[in-house]
């Protein structure tokens, strides 16, 4: 007794042992053509469909000129795919022209103190060129998991007031300069003024709505594995 349930013990672990080899050769196994950060680029293929690994990077591109101050809570935005995702051994796994649908779930207005607006999406599913929705769980590729203007549009947001402002205080200094008889000193200290108050006005003003241009890159990373359709 204690034999045949040994050898059905063993039987069974063969079984399992070859069913996990098959599933998982190195012949099923691709890698997706993708971003040199990635922490993975494992693609399983098969005849009856692929699938992208969790923690695979995809790009995206945005399908329209996007900004936050025309969007609100629940609108959808539309992402598109310029170019045939594929492995780097040739297999077709997203087509040119698919799309990624997205919800907006919550949109956070520029604030004062040069404080930008903070938009937040769910991506919700693929949409493929023959009709098919394939849903998706991705995230923005990045430690924030929204969308910001960074610090080089801050930094260039601020400097516009400090020159605009520092441009009419030059002007202004010019005109008491003239009237005291020292046009250069004139401009000189308006212009120092003006700046001084268009740099504190910068970074006191609200911040900046989020734009993006068509065709603009995002990258996303998924949170689970992606399966798709032959």
């Amino acid at each position: 007794m204690f034999k045949k349930a040994f050898s059905l013990t063993l039987l069974s672990a063969m079984l399992f042992s070859q069913a996990m080899a098959f599933e998982y050769t190195d012949n099923d196994i691709e890698h997706l053509q993708t971003s040199e950060n990635s922490k993975i680029n494992l693609v399983k293929v098969s005849p009856c469909g692929n699938i992208i690994q969790k923690e695979n990077y995809i790009v995206v591109n945005f399908a329209q000129n996007f900004n936050s101050k025309y969007y609100k809570t629940g609108d959808y935005v539309q992402f598109s795919f310029d170019q045939d995702l594929k492995t780097q051994e040739g297999t077709l796994l997203i087509p040119c022209s698919s799309s990624l649908i997205a919800r907006i779930t919550c949109i956070e207005k520029p604030k004062w103190f040069s404080r930008n607006a903070k938009v937040f999406m769910e991506f919700t599913h693929i949409l493929l060129p023959d009709g098919q929705n394939i849903p998706v769980s991705v995230q923005l590729a990045s430690k924030k998991k929204y969308l910001q203007e960074g610090a080089k549009e801050t930094a260039g947001k601020i400097a516009a007031y400090t020159l605009a402002i520092g441009g009419v205080g030059a002007g202004l200094g010019s005109a008491i300069g003239v009237a005291a008889g020292n046009t250069i000193t004139g401009l000189v200290i308006g212009g120092s003024v003006g700046g001084g108050v268009g740099l504190v006005s910068g970074i006191v003003s609200p911040g900046l709505h989020y734009k993006a241009k068509k065709g603009e890159c995002l990258l996303l990373e998924l949170e689970d594995n992606l399966k798709l359709p032959k």
